[in-house]
């Protein structure tokens, strides 16, 4: 467990081998999510996992936060792993994260930057996509500093589905979908997924949510739920 509370330098081991993949993590699709993005992030960006994040009112828990070094201080971008199994359990969670992107450190910097919310299955199944999006979403603020590196976006950029990459992403954009169509002829149609979705007539599809501090149009109504629904001490994990 590890807690951010304020800027602090890396070491000079970090600067030289990069981010780094160091299970254990809290789950599969948190050591799967890890082991994939490692590769794509900017050398001297750092990985940190269930890291502790304080705001005013409660202590809440990041699966991944993402550090990467900027002019003033350091830009940070939390990740979360998983989404809600039902209507209550998506409200929580859009009121947690929208607490986490309003809050402040007690240095009067932001808690976090940007909070993406990735779904496990749409992980597990297309995590190069999810990254690519993610990818294409930093690419939309060229005056903070990046979290991939030129190398990671031209994999990515690679490894991407043609559906992803014909889906344009807006700035202030706070969620996408890239829907896939059933193909008998691929070899992921005959996968879990792809036969449900056949049996049941609709389209598989990835679902991403991310929250900018910058646009708060996205966010600050969840804020005032929050508010109105105070959440308990130490809401960690999901």
């Amino acid at each position: 467990m590890i807690r951010l509370s304020s800027p602090e330098p890396r070491d000079l081991k970090g600067l030289l081998s990069g981010p780094a993949y160091e299970p254990p993590y809290d789950g599969a699709v948190q050591d799967e999510f890890a082991w994939h993005i490692v590769k794509y992030l900017r050398e001297d960006a750092v990985l940190h996992s269930e890291v502790e994040l304080e705001t005013s009112g409660a202590l809440f828990t990041a699966d991944f936060v993402v550090e990467v070094p900027g002019p003033i201080q350091p830009r940070r971008v939390a990740f979360e792993c998983g989404g809600g199994r039902n209507l209550r359990d998506h409200q929580r969670r859009l009121r947690r994260d929208a607490t986490l992107i309003a809050s402040n450190r007690p240095n009067g910097q932001p808690v976090v930057d940007a909070l993406y919310r990735l779904r496990g299955s749409d992980l597990l199944d297309h995590m190069e996509d999810c990254l690519y999006l993610v990818s294409q979403w930093e690419r939309s603020a060229p005056t903070r500093p990046d979290l991939f590196s030129e190398r990671g976006r031209i994999n990515l950029d690679t490894l991407a589905t043609r559906e992803a990459r014909n889906l344009r992403l807006r700035p202030e954009q706070a969620a996408a979908m890239v829907t896939y169509e059933i193909d008998p002829e691929q070899e992921e149609y005959f996968s879990e997924r792809h036969l449900w979705h056949a049996a049941n007539g609709t389209n598989p599809f990835i679902l991403l949510r991310r929250f900018d501090r910058r646009y708060s149009e996205a966010w600050s109504v969840h804020v005032d739920e929050a508010v109105a629904r105070p959440q308990r001490l130490r809401p960690t994990g999901s």
